[in-house]
């Protein structure tokens, strides 16, 4: 089977489904798997961590790059969609599964090209126009919320949820307690988690720093995960704090294994809104507080809008991030009833088995394949 996808947000489940896919066919040989990502992309070390062969290809984006760029990305999935064909017909593949990016659109193409089953997973609530052209040319189509279905009229739709990595799922075993302690959290205060990912995202690093003491003088605490490139700013910036204040901002570069106890000790989240939100929040009943990305298209603004709608979020643009975010945090931590019924929301949209429900559709793809 060959994999494709694009940023964390696409490769972070479509690593979740395979080890399933994998685990579960082990009894019967196995899976062999091959990752197709984009040169120069991000996905190589996540890929290279859990032992899957990968080869790169061209991609870049066309839509909304203007004239000189959209031509370059033109030649480049051109000079993709050839890489790709010759990789279909070296691997001879049963199955392709694609999770978004503009990789989708050589492999999806030479794939169709070579009659090799099709199957599109969509992490966010919108797809990109790759994914909407992928999953013309595909057998299946998976979405993580039943909001996508619209964006897919003439396909059969399957609701899947998010796709959740193994030390996710674990979390969910530790107490309250436990996870504190991992992170020297006091078990009395209530913990506001500030995270943007593995870069970060410097305007929330920035405002959760400015208002940061206020959330800890009136009884609160903070776990913040600056990602690596404001990770000096954010401890230089700590470091001015009062000994007491700093006593409950704990700061963190980046977290991998232990995000999910992270998640788990939290009581309010303050995050970016990928599609890792619309998975990981809910399957610990966390309540979120949702800055969308203000350059990520209208993937992240649709993400944090279905989860405020569902209840389970609050939403706020990144321009008024400064005026409201401390009030905002301030209000739901004192709000007890209505964080509580967030998290009861949250926890209604949580799907524990969408690795499993995944693989299954992959599987049955890949039996019908070969038979």
């Amino acid at each position: 089977m060959i994999c494709a996808g694009g940023t964390g947000g696409h490769v972070y489940p479509a690593l979740a489904a395979v080890d399933r896919l994998q685990k579960t066919r082990a009894a019967l040989g196995g899976v062999q798997l091959l990752w197709v990502g984009s040169i120069g992309g991000m996905e190589r070390k996540m890929v290279s961590e859990v032992g899957i062969s990968m080869e790169s290809i061209w991609a870049a984006g066309v839509v909304g790059q203007g004239l000189r760029n959209g031509i370059l990305g033109m030649i480049k999935l051109a000079a993709g969609t050839v890489q790709a064909l010759r990789i279909i017909l070296r691997f001879r593949p049963d199955v392709i599964f694609l999770t978004g990016g503009y990789i989708a659109v050589p492999v999806s193409l030479s794939g169709w090209f070579w009659r090799v089953p099709l199957a599109v997973y969509l992490p966010d609530v919108q797809p990109g126009w790759a994914v909407r052209w992928s999953a013309s040319l595909a057998e299946r189509v998976m979405v993580t919320m039943p909001q996508s279905q619209k964006y897919f009229p003439n396909k059969r739709v399957t609701v899947t949820g998010y796709p959740l990595r193994q030390d996710i799922i674990r979390a969910r075993r530790a107490t309250r307690q436990e996870s504190r302690e991992v992170f020297n959290l006091s078990l009395e205060r209530p913990t506001v988690l500030v995270v943007g990912g593995s870069r970060g995202a410097r305007s929330i690093n920035r405002a959760a720093l400015s208002h940061g003491p206020d959330w800890i003088e009136g009884g609160a605490q903070v776990l913040h995960v600056s990602g690596r490139l404001d990770w000096h700013t954010v401890q230089e910036r700590r470091g001015k704090f009062s000994p007491e204040t700093r006593k409950y901002y704990q700061i963190f570069p980046y977290l991998t294994d232990r995000m999910g106890l992270a998640l788990r000790a939290a009581d309010l989240a303050v995050a970016r809104a990928g599609a890792s939100c619309l998975g990981e929040f809910p399957i610990f009943g966390l309540p979120a507080l949702l800055v969308p990305y203000p350059h990520a298209w209208r993937y992240q603004r649709e993400n944090a809008e279905v989860l405020s709608e569902c209840g389970a979020a609050k939403w706020i643009d990144d321009i008024d991030l400064n005026i409201k975010l401390g009030r905002t945090v301030g209000d739901l931590l004192e709000n007890h009833g209505l964080l509580a019924e967030m998290s009861r929301q949250a926890t209604e949209l949580a799907v524990p088995k969408a690795a499993e429900r995944v693989a299954t559709e992959l599987i049955d793809m890949v039996e019908k394949s070969v038979t």
